[in-house]
């Protein structure tokens, strides 16, 4: 095979070689066969078998399809009960040293006596009920996570937190004030031990971001995250329209 054909390698390198620090190559990398991840727009009758889901509380259920749903959507049900919950993980394959983001575009049904999160932790659906226990001091069931925590226990606020081998970061709040059952693209973003956080609106357009440091630990295996709970005794439930992970494949290329 002629050499120049090895210009047509998708990877990671050969952007940066070709195309220098210009904007194409970050956006041509996200496709490149150097990065990882995963993309999903729930359509169709079933969701992957990629997924583990956990409910717990009355007339809650496991994130499931939304049939007939523009685009494709899935919905996290966390039912009726006070302290009702369903989350949503996949394997533990992301690291810090990897540089991994999580994206994900979902909607709350009530922003009121309620409590998400979206982001990075250690452990997958099943075991811990949030990896946020209290957003106010904070403190956690996960030992390392990253994650964006809404939780109407504390306040009104979107909260970027984490906690690194068991050793909470500063925390960083957001200003913008959430509307109910309105698209958000919600963002979380590892370098190394850092952690990024931001909120575009329905069309994709920057509302506002954060960043904290010593958020995590750089090479601990984590799993994108999603998780709703109710805070009273009433209906809470999170319709994901689509999310993204993605992380380099080496920590060199």
């Amino acid at each position: 095979m002629p050499l120049r054909h090895l210009e047509r390698y998708n990877t990671s390198p050969n952007l940066r070689r070709r195309l220098g620090s210009r904007a194409e190559r970050d956006f041509l990398e996200l496709n490149s066969m150097t990065v990882s991840g995963l993309e999903d727009d729930f359509q169709g009758d079933t969701l992957s078998g990629t997924y583990q889901s956990t409910a717990s509380g009355a007339a809650s259920a496991a994130a499931a399809i939304s049939t007939g749903v523009v685009n494709g959507a899935i919905l996290l049900d966390a039912g009726t009960d006070n302290a009702g919950r369903c989350d949503l993980s996949w394997g533990l394959h992301y690291q810090g040293q990897l540089n991994p983001v999580y994206i994900a575009r979902f909607s709350i049904n009530t922003i009121t006596t309620r409590k998400f999160e979206i982001g990075f932790t250690d452990v997958i659906s099943g075991t811990d009920a949030g990896a946020v226990n209290a957003k106010a001091t904070p403190t956690f069931t996960a030992t390392d996570c990253a994650v964006l925590v809404y939780d109407t226990d504390d306040d009104a606020l979107l909260t970027l937190v984490g906690n690194s081998n068991g050793t909470a970061a500063t925390v960083a709040d957001f200003s913008i004030a959430l509307v109910a059952a309105t698209y958000y693209y919600f963002g979380v973003a590892l370098i190394g031990t850092g952690a990024h956080g931001f909120v575009l609106d329905a069309n994709g357009a920057l509302l506002e971001r954060q960043e904290i440091t010593a958020a995590v630990t750089t090479d601990v295996l984590l799993t994108p995250w999603l998780f709703v709970q109710n805070r009273a005794g009433n209906a809470g439930t999170m319709t994901v329209d689509w999310h993204r992970a993605y992380q380099r494949r080496t920590t060199t290329d």
